[in-house]
């Protein structure tokens, strides 16, 4: 059933003849699959058995020798002078003395005659004596020359030979030129005939060289063997570093293991002997191991390989030959006709359906451009407007395709901003439905109005911006903004009585040529940004912001010099609203209101003053009165504002509680003795001796009493009001390049200029050099 239909889905006649080719090409390369896998099987079994036979002759010679070793031993231990030796007394005679030259002379004999051996040792416990051939030592002389493990307490070897029976090899550590050597050691005891006597220990040093001396190695291959604790007893290889292969990987008498050490691959195939149950292990690289395996694949791969190229050319040609005429009958409708074919459907079929669907197409795709043709018109003149076309398009073709029409020479914007919704305003969801209608009818009077004279297009920006394209001739400037006006001012109106919504409206200056949009565009944004100086609900035109500088202001800054703002503070700490409020003014229409300024600067004029009144809070607060303006929610609210008269607002509201606090509160900040210390302060700051002390004698009380007074009645210290008067003088000519530092710290009191920089520093916050880089 699932054949059924994927022979239904898949109708093409190119698959049906490539699944036939394809089946011819799939039976050489299964043949050639099966020879491959049965020749590596037999391959790998005959490296195997070539791998297991060296190691099993190897393990044969080497238990062979051990076989020898347990032979000596036994001959040995029954040798009459060794024997006789075991009932030595621990304090030897001249008898004693020549039965160890005895017997160091039939070690000797040994020796010589087993060539694998490097020494044979023979230790009595009941005497303490070790005998060698060349000499004799005790246990603690053995113990410096022998020892199981490198690391291995004396008490340990002690407690080895101190066991009653021995009988085993080990791999041990021999002492030569002041190094430890790895070799290999048999070792056996000798029991004595007289009863719990101790007897001896026979220690046969094998030399571990001779081992492997005739073991077949493979080339690039390595014979080592391990024990039982992972050590290394001997090995082919130049080092004996720590095995890639540990004895717990390898639980079966033999076998075959693949392991992986320092990036490269290894084969090991192991043994285990039957005598010391070593592993005997022989190690390959795995791309040595598998060379005749490789070979064997590569022969495999070239004949599937061969088989490929040449029944792929055959199949290619078959299907070129057989399938082109129609893939290019597809190819040519698909290409010319936009049709999608589907490759798992009938060629035939398509070719019936082609032809119908494709006219259906264009008719539909046709209806639909000149459906949406006025939203592709509205997202074109924003691009216009904003100088993001395609330069690789002229634009009178642009023009054609999106039906605009401008005839004339002379271009202008028109932004259209709306202050507030009128009647348009909802709160619930169909708020989005009447901004889009009120942006409709926006747009459809300001075109309708501007092309009784001139030709316009109109087109929104934003949920609260509209601009308006005006195509007029070129003319003076004085014509040309008399006519935008009329079109603002007329569109404004109907508007306003229509659907009571107040509109701010922004013009640019006139622009030769189509490419002159973009520019008038950025004239009219940069006109509505003044908006925050002019305020809302009128017409700014963007030739009125190119006048002259404003008088007293700096260039790109505005005018408010340190010595107004201490006039500011001097009428805000008196109370005297009205010249306060005068004097803002004067500062506010010296700056902003005489001529265009930059929106951003005229804010920044508004914080400076308002940070100005925060000083004053500073220092006209009085403990005890919690009627405080709060000027943190005063700045909050002068965040708010959207235009300067809204500040300015903002700013006497702030002038009108600061001053009735002082003025409330006059009986706490006021006193006749008060004012004539400070009046004296004023007058003698430059006296370098002025002090508590200089001012208790100039108005006869004691330094403490008028110092505790002062600070009552004015809320600071008086040494406080001193400094601060100082400061306020050099802060002022600190403002010219006239005097040097030092020069001003003299006129303002202070004979020390370091003192004057320290106490500048503390009120201010920075050095005097620092505040005058900055002024």
């Amino acid at each position: 059933m699932y054949l059924k239909q994927l022979r239904h889905k898949n109708r093409s006649v190119f698959l049906t003849w490539m699944l036939s080719y394809i089946s011819v090409l799939l039976v050489p390369i299964l043949i050639s699959g099966v020879i491959y896998g049965a020749t590596l099987n037999v391959v790998k079994a005959e490296i195997n058995r070539a791998n297991q036979s060296i190691l099993v002759q190897m393990e044969q010679a080497i238990d062979s020798q051990f076989k020898g070793i347990e032979s000596l031993s036994l001959e040995v231990s029954l040798n009459r002078r060794i024997a006789s030796f075991i009932s030595a007394d621990p304090i030897l005679s001249d008898s004693d003395h020549y039965e160890i030259y005895q017997i160091a002379n039939d070690l000797r004999v040994y020796e010589i005659a087993n060539d694998f051996l490097e020494g044979i040792y023979i230790y009595y416990k009941n005497s303490d004596t070790v005998i060698a051939r060349n000499n004799r030592m005790n246990i603690e002389a053995l113990y410096d020359h022998i020892r199981l493990e490198e690391q291995m307490p004396f008490q340990s070897f002690q407690k080895y030979f101190d066991q009653w029976y021995i009988k085993g090899y080990h791999s041990v550590v021999v002492s030569e030129e002041n190094e430890w050597r790895p070799t290999v050691m048999y070792a056996q005891n000798a029991t004595s005939t007289i009863m719990n006597q101790p007897g001896a220990v026979l220690l046969f040093m094998i030399d571990r060289s001779k081992l492997l001396e005739q073991a077949s190695v493979p080339e690039e291959g390595t014979i080592f063997i391990l024990d039982e604790d992972n050590r290394f007893i001997a090995s082919t290889g130049e080092s004996l570093a720590e095995p890639a292969l540990h004895y717990s990987d390898m639980p079966e008498e033999s076998g075959q293991l693949e392991i992986e050490t320092s990036g490269s691959k290894l084969v090991a195939s192991y043994t285990t002997s039957s005598i010391t149950g070593w592993k005997y292990v022989m190690t390959l690289p795995a791309g040595v191991y598998h060379q005749k395996m490789n070979v064997v694949e590569q022969l495999t791969i070239a004949s599937i390989l061969l088989c490929l190229i040449i029944g792929g050319g055959v199949t290619y040609w078959l299907l070129k030959r057989n399938y082109l005429p129609i893939h290019a009958l597809i190819q040519s409708l698909s290409f010319k006709a936009g049709v999608t074919f589907d490759r798992g459907s009938n060629e035939y079929s398509f070719l019936e359906q082609a032809l119908s669907s494709t006219f259906h197409e264009k008719e539909e795709l046709h209806n639909k451009l000149n459906q949406h043709n006025n939203t592709l018109r509205s997202h074109f003149l924003q691009r216009l407007l904003k100088g993001q076309l395609d330069s690789h398009i002229p634009l009178h073709e642009s023009f054609s395709a999106y039906d605009l029409r401008f005839p004339l020479g002379g271009f202008s914007v028109i932004l259209l901003r709306i202050e507030h919704f009128g009647k348009f305003h909802r709160k619930d969801e169909d708020q989005v439905h009447n901004k889009r209608l009120l942006h409709f009818l926006i747009a459809n009077v300001v075109e309708e109005v501007a092309r009784k004279s001139v030709n316009a297009y109109a087109v929104e920006l934003d949920q609260e911006l509209l601009a308006c394209i005006v195509n007029h001739q070129l003319s003076s400037p004085e014509e040309q903004r008399g006519e935008l006006e009329h079109i603002a001012e007329e569109t404004m109106s109907f508007i306003a009585s229509h659907a009571d919504v107040q509109l701010t409206a922004a013009i640019s200056a006139q622009q030769e040529g189509e490419y002159g949009i973009f520019q008038a565009f950025q004239e009219a944004v940069e006109a509505m940004e003044y908006r925050i100086i002019a305020g809302s609900g009128g017409i700014i035109h963007y030739a009125d912001l190119s006048g002259s500088d404003n008088q007293g202001a700096a260039p790109g800054g505005y005018f408010y010099p340190l010595k107004a703002e201490q006039q500011l503070i001097v009428m805000v700490r008196e109370g005297q609203l009205d010249k306060a409020k005068t004097f803002v003014g004067e500062i506010v229409q010296k700056n902003v209101t005489t001529e265009p300024y930059p929106f951003h600067t005229a804010k920044c004029l508004m914080f400076d003053l308002m940070a100005t009144l925060q000083k004053v809070i500073g220092e006209i607060r009085i403990a005890g009165k919690p009627d405080m303006p709060d000027g943190v929610r005063a700045i909050e609210r002068l965040m708010q504002c959207q235009t300067v008269g809204e500040m300015r607002s903002q700013l006497y509201d702030m002038l009108e509680l600061l001053c009735g606090y002082v003025n409330n509160n006059r009986e706490y900040c006021s006193n006749p003795l008060i004012d004539k210390v400070m009046k004296y302060v004023n007058e003698y700051y430059q006296d370098e001796n002025l002090n508590i002390s200089m001012i208790g004698e100039a108005f006869s009380m004691t330094p403490s009493y008028v110092s505790k007074l002062f600070k009552d009645l004015a809320g600071e210290s008086l040494l406080d009001y001193i400094n601060k008067t100082r400061l306020a003088q050099a802060k002022l000519l600190l403002t010219s390049e006239k005097y040097n530092v030092s020069e001003i710290s003299l006129m303002v009191g202070y004979n020390d200029v370091n003192t004057f920089h320290r106490i500048f520093k503390k009120f201010e916050g920075i050095t005097p050099g620092r505040y005058r880089e900055v002024k």
